[in-house]
């Protein structure tokens, strides 16, 4: 079910803009996307989807647009505080453990660090 199209956005990108020298990256792009919406963002590669990332999580500062979240203005706001605000991103560095199994590697990267030092046993007393 679609959230009613009245209801605020949870992120809402207006006219974000990212350019690196000559080269622009991002050209006033806006997406707004809702509670409860899930949003996929595809392109090939050098279309600008982990610019876009890097630009919202305040890894990268624009050339132009905003960037709100929960109806605060973030653009401005350095990454380590969008982090406290709940905008975070993660990195894809798929290295598993090869002593673990995939639903053991699966579960470790699912959980978050603290949780996975008290809670985690290995088999066969194998360390990853």
């Amino acid at each position: 079910m679609m959230p009613p199209e009245t209801e605020a956005p949870l992120l809402r990108i207006s006219a974000l803009t990212k350019r690196f020298g000559g080269f622009t990256a991002l050209d006033n792009v806006s997406i707004d996307i809702r509670p409860g919406e899930r949003f996929g963002l595809i392109g090939p590669n050098g279309s600008g989807k982990t610019t876009l990332i890097n630009c919202i999580s305040g890894a990268f500062r624009t050339e132009a647009g905003t960037v709100v979240f929960r109806g605060e203005d973030i653009t401005q706001l350095q990454a380590h505080v969008r982090t406290r605000r709940g905008i975070a991103r993660s990195f894809q560095i798929p290295r598993p453990f090869k002593s673990m199994t995939v639903a053991e590697n699966s579960w470790w990267r699912s959980t978050s660090r603290r949780s996975r030092m008290t809670s985690y046993r290995p088999r066969n007393g194998a360390t990853p």
